[in-house]
């Protein structure tokens, strides 16, 4: 049995305000081979997660937003907004699951939010996320 503490959850977040990122995760899966991946993300406002897409098939991620609020966006190859919605406390949405391609970028909009992402493994640092620089 694995156990998670409130006291486990506030560490992330005081190490958050450490990272340059505003983030850090918790790994609750034993390796990256395993075939499904489960971590705590921990976000202070402002942490940004660039415009990127995953480009292996099996790729694909749930977001449950478990305190906070985020921001999603969903891109066109081209730059442009398909969709834009708010995740979390007080929202219609509470999680999302995208899909393998989906060129998508995360914002904590709150002072932090608490995201529970699962995704089915095995994990490849080398090939996580392409990150896409759109040029207006």
């Amino acid at each position: 049995m694995k156990i998670v503490s409130s006291t486990q959850l506030e560490s992330l977040f005081q190490q958050a305000e450490l990272s340059p990122r505003k983030r850090t995760h918790l790994n609750l899966h034993s390796n990256f081979d395993d075939k499904v991946q489960r971590l705590y993300i921990a976000m202070i406002k402002g942490s940004y997660v660039e415009p990127h897409y995953h480009e292996l098939p099996h790729q694909w991620e749930m977001f449950l937003v478990l305190q906070g609020v985020i921001h999603l966006k969903i891109y066109n190859t081209d730059g442009s907004v398909i969709q834009s919605m708010s995740v979390g406390d007080g929202q219609i949405t509470q999680s999302i699951e995208l899909y393998p391609y989906d060129i998508h970028s995360v914002e904590c909009i709150s002072e932090k939010a608490l995201l529970l992402e699962i995704k089915q493994g095995p994990f490849d640092p080398g090939k996580s996320k392409v990150i896409v620089d759109f040029k207006f």
